[in-house]
């Protein structure tokens, strides 16, 4: 009994270990470190010397992946150029299993001393240290789960039942490569690794079982990331299943050269190891280290196709093709020109979209045979999902046009870009409008006495915004006019509606009331907002000659 209870602590001691280091080094590395990573994408080297120290100083494949997974959803980085960091994570990742191969009880305690001195001084509360100190009490924690496993386990090879039960086992090759799949799709792949070094390292286990229980839980630790993303969408969970293809990679080669290896005697995988080092603890580290490696060089040197792979298993969401530029891009904020030219560009791709804020409160139309890919994919969005990508978007062009008024450039150019930047503001608050306003009318269409109120809002603004679209797209010295009238004062019109409606349905309780009446504000200030954005535009790039041709005969 003595010798479970020792052995199930000194496996809690490498589970508390685990959490603790991972957990308070997330915590260490800080903000500044998500900066460096950020910058080493897109150069291959660079990112790939990141991913090895980050997966050394971290301590947490995972913990690397969802910081990338972080970039890449806000933009600050491709799932392609961060591939390398992910890809070289693991190598880094191996310094923990290295650390519990070797016998290290008088560095364990002392550390532990250490860290028990800078609690009864107050270091752990005090905010610039308490992570570090939580992070390595974890690390020697884990180490002590490792030594005390090892110790409890070496009683149990004389114990004849699990001679029994080992003996069964040898004679089905795969079982510690299934075994290692099961403990890693629960538990953290490395830290099934590390128990195998410790059960190495005291002779319960054979080498060729330990190096399969190596190889499965890796391929359980991918299993493992994959349902932790389960919640992921798009581009944010390329990186997730790019971690299991990893995986999967380091599996097809090693466990069928282990496997030729073991059943025809053929000097492979197993050989290699044990010429290297007779220490079955550093055998295990080895084989753990190996399947890194043979993983990353592989994905490396497979990098274009595997993208297409993960690309094609999770293609980015609609959501997130509306709210990635097409046009702008920071080689070209220097040359003013070419710059106002991709500015009005990507704002015209917002305008274009403006109408679909209504699609699903007037059932769902669906696109033209004219619309382009970013129209198909606005049309039947939620409200909520225009605005959101519409609000990334606009972003985006103002970062690019701030950055563009930097650069020196004739004086009309500077105010053209100054006219776009306007604009943007304006479509922030059609943004805000108009979504506010789709969802009231979805609300609205739902009460049988506001049905037919809310359908003739959702036609009259749907009419206002298309017939001003049309008036931008043909743009000429008439067309100012023209959308000065259809984006007019409505201010008497929807009093009267107001007046009208409470005459027919005097029942209407105040929620719906005040949905109501938000939703006639909202129209109002889409009228206004929209006349302020055409006027920029016509104030900006659309051409010299038409703008004082159009507001001479305005």
């Amino acid at each position: 009994m003595a010798v479970i209870i020792g052995l199930l602590a000194g496996l809690g001691f490498i589970f508390i270990g685990t959490q603790y280091l991972t957990a308070n080094m997330k915590q260490v590395v800080g903000p500044g470190f998500q900066r460096i990573v950020a910058r080493a994408t897109g150069h291959p080297l660079r990112a790939s010397l990141v991913g090895i120290v980050a997966g050394a100083t971290i301590q947490s494949t995972n913990a690397v992946t969802f910081i990338v997974i972080g970039l890449v959803s806000a933009g600050a980085a491709t799932v392609r150029s961060a591939m390398p960091i992910v890809t070289w994570s693991y190598a880094g990742a191996t310094l923990r299993l290295l650390l519990a191969s070797f016998d290290l009880d008088l560095a364990i305690l002392t550390g532990i001393a250490v860290i028990g001195l800078a609690f009864l001084v107050g270091y752990d509360r005090d905010a610039r240290y308490r992570n570090l100190i939580a992070a390595m009490l974890g690390l020697f924690l884990l180490l002590y789960g490792v030594q005390m496993t090892v110790q409890s386990s070496t009683a149990l090879r004389e114990s004849e039942t699990l001679r029994a039960v080992l003996a069964f086992a040898d004679s089905f090759y795969f079982w510690g490569f299934i075994a290692g799949t099961a403990l890693a799709s629960v538990v953290q792949g490395q830290t099934v690794s590390v128990i195998a070094v410790a059960l190495a390292a005291a002779g319960v286990l054979a080498i060729d079982q330990t190096f399969l229980i190596v190889v499965g839980a890796n391929l359980g630790s991918g299993i493992m990331t994959v349902a932790q993303g389960a919640n992921l969408k798009g581009t944010a969970r390329q990186l997730n299943l790019y971690q299991l293809v990893l995986k999967l990679i380091g599996t097809v080669i090693l466990l069928p050269l282990l496997t030729f290896e073991h059943y025809t005697g053929v000097p492979l995988v197993r050989a290699l190891i044990t010429g290297v080092t007779s220490d079955a603890a550093l055998q295990v580290t080895a084989m753990h280290w190996l399947f890194q490696i043979v993983s990353a060089v592989t994905a490396s040197a497979m990098n274009g196709p595997l993208f297409a792979l993960v690309e094609r298993w999770s293609p980015p969401t609609a959501e997130e093709s509306l709210s990635k530029p097409l046009y702008i891009n920071s080689l070209v904020e220097g040359q003013s020109v070419t710059a106002v030219t991709l500015a009005e560009q990507e704002q015209r791709r917002l305008v274009r979209r403006l109408p679909h804020f209504l699609d699903r409160a007037r059932n769902n139309p669906g696109p033209t045979p004219d619309d382009d890919d970013t129209i198909t994919n606005a049309v039947n969005a939620s409200p909520a999902d225009l605005r959101k990508a519409g609000d990334e978007l606009a972003r985006d062009i103002d970062t690019f046009l701030k950055r563009a008024l930097q650069n020196p450039g004739t004086q009309a150019e500077q105010d053209a870009l100054m006219g776009l930047w306007n604009s943007n503001q304006s479509l922030h608050g059609l943004h805000a409008a108009l979504g506010a306003m789709g969802k009231n009318l979805l609300d609205l269409g739902k009460v049988p006495e506001l049905a037919e109120t809310a359908a003739s809002l959702s036609e009259a603004t749907h009419a206002m915004l298309t017939s001003v679209i049309a008036e931008l797209e043909s743009f000429d010295r008439h067309s100012i006019t023209t959308i000065r009238a259809l984006t007019g004062e409505r201010s008497d019109v929807l009093r009267k509606m107001r007046q009208d409606l409470l005459s027919r349905a005097p029942d209407l309780n105040a929620e719906q009331r005040q949905q109501l009446w938000s939703t006639m504000d909202h129209l109002e200030q889409t009228a206004w907002l929209l006349r302020r954005l055409t006027l920029n535009l016509a104030d900006g790039p659309l051409g010299a000659t038409v703008r004082r041709e159009a507001l001479a005969g305005a």
